[in-house]
């Protein structure tokens, strides 16, 4: 049996097939153009994201190894907060703004005042915040007015391709109108922001199936028609999945165009109102806690631009962060905002340390360091809330390169255990295989192998241990000249267009 994993990431989609250990047989993928039209502005055209969904699914289905063994059942991973305006007819009336977009801003100040951060973060989960979907209902289409419906990419291709419209629970979660405790759409959210419920999906649980392929969406795509389209999840829950992640034994760290680290509890863990802690349930049994750095890949995506580094594989000439000592620098990675524990959308990034001698070499690990930095605040801020560290599954581009690895080892004073890179496409694929019945839930999941590990080296131990005190004060000690440097509406989220 084999099964197919749609990963709708922010600049790429990755179609994958799998089998029912997960296993990747075949997978092809496409850039996403991510538009940048004004300052604290961008987004995506969905119509183009679909498009490119129907290609690489038709060319990996014509794959040898899949004709053999043809899809049984398709499934998503979804970038987060993304939602696109759509006609009764499910067609995209206007671009998805992404979660850097910060037209949110206005509208999460008014769930402020109506309801407070504590009062919004309670019925959520997640911390109030401008990149979350609801705020952006009101600004998706340009005479300001209400469209038909209002999908996430995966609810928009999945119906696209035949099923019915249906949002996963953790999807539900991110648009930052969903009750995670009654598991409905908050009315107290939407009628703060006057908001009609009925734009919004019916909410299911991951695993689900929503719909099957429709006779005309099977022709475009190569796909039989019948087969069972599988709701999905976010992005990262999607990665704790296929990257093996597992309540109270192994958390999962995405190194991707985010840094994000989520870790799977069997309830939903206390103490996170009033922190910038995300979190949402998978299903009955599973809730993940999230938090990360907005910029994380992007950052090194930037500053391989600045200094004119081929963008094909910077890894293989800029980032040979082996070769270089612990530098004395510090970078605070906030391009697109703090990192989610500190929830200040109108933070700056910075380097600190720089002298006559600092070489871009160690600046490229400074950069790289601040991932592994950042997981160590955040693993701390989990167990001072009852959710205690465990090991650490590394994904994602960021965790193939093992100099890299080592280098956010050394600054989390962690070790780090890399395994499948593409591990949303994997979780989404299995996701897939459960909808049909080749696993009881989603804990049932297979893990993937352990690839290669990074352990921090006892001889930089003490360096990076006081590294890791200054980096936690650099926020707070940043505010006064990120608020001095705001400009117009301190949205803060917007990234210049990297070329």
């Amino acid at each position: 049996m084999s099964f197919l994993g749609i990963d709708l990431g922010t600049t790429g989609t990755r179609v994958g097939v799998y089998d029912e250990s997960g296993n990747e047989l075949v997978a092809r993928s496409r850039r996403t153009t991510v538009v940048r039209p004004a300052p604290g502005r961008a987004h995506v055209d969905a119509e183009a994201v679909l498009d490119g969904v129907e290609a690489l699914v038709r060319d990996v289905v014509g794959e040898p190894a899949v004709r053999a063994d043809p899809v049984e059942a398709l499934s998503f991973s979804t970038l987060g907060e993304a939602v696109v305006p759509v006609d009764r007819a499910g067609r995209a009336l206007g671009p998805a703004p992404l979660s850097m977009d910060g037209r949110g801003a206005a509208s999460a100040a008014r769930l402020r005042e109506a309801l407070g951060d504590d009062v919004a973060q309670e019925i959520t989960g997640q911390p109030l915040h401008p990149m979350f979907s609801v705020h952006k209902v009101h600004d998706l289409l340009p005479d300001a007015g209400l469209p038909a419906a209002v999908r996430t990419m995966d609810d928009f291709v999945a119906t696209r391709l035949g099923a019915a419209p249906a949002v996963d629970l953790t999807m539900a979660a991110r648009t930052g109108a969903f009750d995670v405790r009654s598991r409905t759409w908050s009315a107290t959210v939407l009628d703060a922001l006057d908001v009609p419920g009925h734009l919004f999906s019916p909410a299911v649980a991951a695993g689900e199936v929503v719909g099957t392929v429709s006779a005309d969406a099977a022709e475009r795509t190569g796909l039989r028609p019948g087969t069972p389209v599988v709701a999905g999840v976010h992005d990262q829950a999607a990665a704790f999945l296929g990257g093996g992640g597992r309540p109270g034994h192994r958390a999962v760290f995405s190194f991707g165009s985010s840094d994000c680290l989520t870790v799977g509890t069997r309830a939903r863990p206390g103490g996170l109102d009033g922190t910038g802690l995300a979190t949402y349930p998978v299903g009955d049994d599973l809730w993940v806690t999230l938090a990360g750095t907005a910029a994380g890949g992007f950052a090194l995506d930037w500053f391989s631009t600045i200094v004119h580094h081929d963008r094909i594989d910077p890894w293989a000439s800029l980032y040979e962060v082996g070769a270089v000592d612990p530098p004395p620098l510090l970078v605070a990675p906030y391009l697109a905002g703090s990192g989610t524990l500190d929830n200040d959308p109108a933070a700056r990034g910075a380097l600190l340390g720089l002298t006559l001698e600092t070489t871009t070499a160690q600046i490229a690990r400074a950069f790289v360091e601040a991932s592994g930095f950042e997981l160590a605040k955040i693993r701390a801020a989990l167990a001072e809330r009852g959710v205690p560290p465990v090991e650490v599954h590394a994904v994602g581009g960021g965790s193939a390169n093992l100099a890299a690895l080592q280098a956010r080892s050394d600054a989390a004073g962690v070790p780090l255990r890399a395994v499948v890179r593409e591990a949303a496409g994997r979780g989404a694929a299995l996701l897939a295989a459960l909808g049909v019945g080749t696993f009881r839930d989603v804990l049932d999941l297979p893990a993937p192998p352990v690839l290669h590990e990074a352990s921090p080296d006892p001889r930089h131990a003490a360096w990076y241990a006081r590294q890791r005190a200054t980096f936690d004060s650099l926020h707070r000690l940043l505010t006064p000249v990120s608020t001095s440097l705001a400009v117009e509406p301190l949205d803060g989220t917007a990234l210049k267009e990297i070329a």
